[in-house]
């Protein structure tokens, strides 16, 4: 890592003070500030000692900028030193120390401003060098100055000991906006003078820099984030991840350890090990790491490519295992359709037709990779593994010309040129699942439902218990601060018996957290329709499912959800109409609206719909609710498109559908933004997706301008493996606001996918965790 930087500006050479007195500049330089300086561990450098090509008007102005602390000698009335001195104090709120021979008169501009004097024989002043040196050592974060107090006074300087939101944001729009390595750096020296930056800032900052390959930066960067990402797993295995990429291998490893220690499950992390202790030529445990993260993500391409390989070195002189495996990949990325135009897809191709011998193929697939946008570091990375690869035998030759390629083409087409947040008035947490499936299908009364107490499984009361367990005592927060959501599909023919087991599933969930029924939130799914039921008497389709929510909340509180049912469950007066089963639930700052989205579903009809009629509804139960809190919309189906493949026997002039969208999507999500809400979770599909969406009208202006909807939507928590497409897994969210009101360009919420694969033995994993911007 680099030494911290002392930008000196002065005079040069001996120049005449105010009394008349001549003052040999340079002197005072090279004996006093430059030595001392580079006793406390700094970099020194002044304008004329800069030997790159431009302008020095240019190259000043940069290191102005980019010091980690500037000196300006102000002795003698030099227009230049007081002209850089204020392009300084305008520019950045870095540390800046004023310096001046003890009988200087000072401008009253500065002269309020600490000032270090120094004697005319300054080889003697010790006293000026302790102090320098002193002032080196304690000035760290940003220094007041009268420039940057009247900016930030104008709110032209956002600070994140004042305004963390508008400092959010402005580190973010510095992030978009820089693309070249020299611009992004330039916004880590601005950004490092602050103290509690922004954790997700720093992450996107530090990816934006090992795009470019600067994974020094990157690794200095995430450093920033300590201590308040001390227990941020993400934190350690992006830096851990830099620091090896850096060639700090020691350094990646304590890190990455860390991360692991704190995400013991974490398929990442693991084959991140093992690619670090690969690149120390410790072949068997890398091994040991990718079977490992194997386990736990077999679908994998990374980590699939990266154990044939290690398979090969770990044993060269046995490689058959290893080319089986490789020739298995390339036969499933062959015959996977979503992959085309997938660069990590093309770059594993490639590897394995360099392994099975067919260069021709293995350099097309190559050129398809560049050609699809890899990313250097990507390309850089199936380049080391094929190097290796020839080194240890397989095909020389032929692995040096396609990894020395692939790296030169991938850097041609790919590069141009305190706490986490503010903290929250209530830390809250949601825990989103759906599509539990408890019940059975067919005459032979197939299970639906995974979670089963036999030798090889456990119930998912237990399994989510233990989940939302580690989740509430990693972040810190009382299960009073959290809610469950289940968004529908309960049960899978909508039999009162079926009902039953959710019941006594929730009960034992809510009970192993202490969490109370009231901070569960239920909608109803299309299974959770009885259909047989419909075929007579389509009033009373939701009868079992009604009577199952009223149980379970109990008769005070389910009137108070589901303020617009008056049915009385113990005589048979008319149902509610469908359009009058919405829930309500204030939880802390958010406020909770279950919509149904199963207002036509019967035995005939299968597909979602609101109408505008429970829209009506929903606005003026909204009404009586306080307009800052976070309104969350709940519902079963899906209110947009999933990205979905054409399958081989669809014909391209075929209409390809999602019929289980909700049909009036559209005028669903205008209201739903209308009305104020933030957050839209639903499930149905039996996979997760996430995604912010908007509409436009004109009459709305600019007023909604950045109000989006942040749509998440749950996997199935609990359907058995015949319900999953092919590589998917059971799914659940956990989402966590991270401060009690949205606002634009500030770290919203962070939600992340917890995932156990369909293989026997799979634990629970993170799939992914994003932080999404208000």
């Amino acid at each position: 890592m680099k030494r911290p930087l002392l930008f000196v500006i002065m005079p040069f050479g001996v120049r005449t003070l105010t009394d008349g007195t001549e003052h040999d500049f340079d002197a005072f330089y090279t004996r006093v500030l430059r030595p001392a300086a580079e006793a406390e561990g700094f970099r020194v450098l002044r304008i004329d000692e800069i030997v790159e090509a431009g302008t020095i008007t240019n190259q000043a102005i940069k290191q102005i900028y980019a010091a980690d602390i500037v000196l300006a000698d102000v002795s003698a009335p030099n227009s230049n030193v007081y002209y850089e001195l204020g392009v300084r104090q305008a520019i950045s709120p870095g540390a800046t120390i004023l310096v001046a021979e003890k009988q200087t008169p000072l401008p009253f501009d500065i002269a309020s401003q600490r000032i270090l004097l120094y004697d005319r024989d300054f080889d003697n002043d010790q006293t000026f060098e302790r102090r320098f040196r002193s002032a080196l050592t304690v000035t760290n974060g940003p220094v007041r100055n009268p420039v940057q107090d009247a900016l930030h006074e104008l709110g032209v300087a956002p600070d994140p000991q004042h305004d963390q939101a508008a400092f959010e944001r402005e580190f973010a729009s510095k992030i978009v906006r820089a693309k070249r390595d020299e611009q992004l750096v330039a916004v880590w020296h601005w950004a490092k003078q602050f103290r509690n930056l922004p954790v997700s800032g720093l992450l996107a900052l530090s990816n934006e820099l090992a795009r470019v390959e600067d994974y020094g930066t990157a690794a200095t960067v995430l450093e920033a984030a300590y201590p308040a990402a001390d227990e941020d797993y993400e934190v350690h295995r992006q830096r851990g991840f830099y620091l090896r990429k850096f060639q700090d291998f020691e350094g990646g490893l304590r890190e990455l350890n860390r991360a692991l220690e704190l995400n013991p499950h974490d398929p990442q992390t693991l084959g991140m090990l093992g690619g670090t202790v690969k690149r120390l030529s410790r072949y068997s445990e890398a091994l040991d790491y990718y079977e490992r993260a194997m386990r736990l993500a077999p679908k994998s391409l990374y980590l699939r490519v990266a154990h044939a390989g290690m398979v090969i070195l770990a044993d060269p002189d046995h490689p058959e295992r290893g080319r089986d495996l490789y020739r298995r990949l390339r036969s499933d990325i062959e015959e996977t359709e979503y992959l085309v135009g997938d660069y990590w897809a093309d770059l594993v191709s490639a590897e394995a037709n360099l392994v099975l011998g067919d260069f021709e193929r293995a350099r097309s697939r190559a050129e398809d990779a560049v050609r699809n946008g890899a990313r250097p570091a990507d390309a850089q990375s199936a380049a080391e593994q094929i190097r290796m690869l020839g080194q240890a035998g397989i095909y020389p030759d032929e692995a040096e010309a396609l990894s020395d390629w692939l790296v030169r083409a991938s850097r041609n087409e790919g590069r141009g040129g305190a706490p986490l947040n503010r903290p929250t008035e209530q830390q809250h947490l949601i825990f989103h699942i759906s599509d539990v499936h408890f019940g059975t299908s067919g005459p032979g009364g197939r299970q639906m439902h995974r979670y089963l107490d036999d030798e090889n499984s456990r119930r998912l009361s237990l399994e989510l218990r233990d989940e939302f367990m580690w989740a509430l005592t990693h972040e810190g927060c009382d299960p009073a601060n959290a809610t469950i959501v289940l968004s529908g599909d309960l049960v899978y023919t909508g039999k009162a018996e079926e009902f039953s087991l959710v019941r006594t599933f929730l009960e034992e969930l809510c009970g192993g957290l202490g969490m109370s029924h009231d901070q569960v939130v239920i909608v109803p799914g299309n299974h959770d329709i009885d259909w047989d039921v419909a075929r007579t008497s389509p009033q009373k389709r939701f009868d079992n499912y009604l009577t199952f929510v009223h149980d379970f909340y109990g008769e005070e509180l389910f009137y108070k959800v589901f303020p617009l049912v008056t049915w009385d469950f113990h005589v048979g007066h008319d149902r509610p109409e469908p359009s009058e089963i919405v829930s309500v639930q204030q939880r802390g700052p958010i406020t909770f609206v279950g919509l149904n989205s199963c207002v036509f579903e019967d035995h005939q009809h299968h597909y979602g719909f609101i109408g505008l009629k429970q829209l009506r509804r929903v606005s003026e139960l909204l009404d009586d609710v306080d307009d800052e809190s976070i309104r969350t919309a709940v519902m079963h189906h899906h209110l947009l498109p999933y990205p979905e493949p054409l399958t081989p026997t669809r014909r391209a002039e075929d209409v390809l559908l999602d019929m289980s969208t909700v049909r009036d999507a559209g005028i669903v999500e205008q209201r739903l933004s209308r009305l104020g809400f933030s957050l839209v979770l639903h499930g149905h599909k039996h996979k997760p997706q996430l995604r912010e969406t908007s509409v436009r009208q004109r009459p709305e202006g600019s007023a909604f301008a950045g109000r989006s909807l942040i749509v998440s939507g749950c996997g199935s928590t609990g359907v058995a493996e015949q319900e999953l497409e092919h590589n998917q897994s059971n799914h659940f969210a956990i989402i966590k606001l991270l401060r009690d009101r949205r606002e634009r360009g500030a770290d919203f919420l962070r939600v992340e996918w917890r995932e156990m694969a369909v293989q026997l033995g799979a634990e629970w994993v993170s799939g992914g965790r994003w932080v999404v911007k208000g």
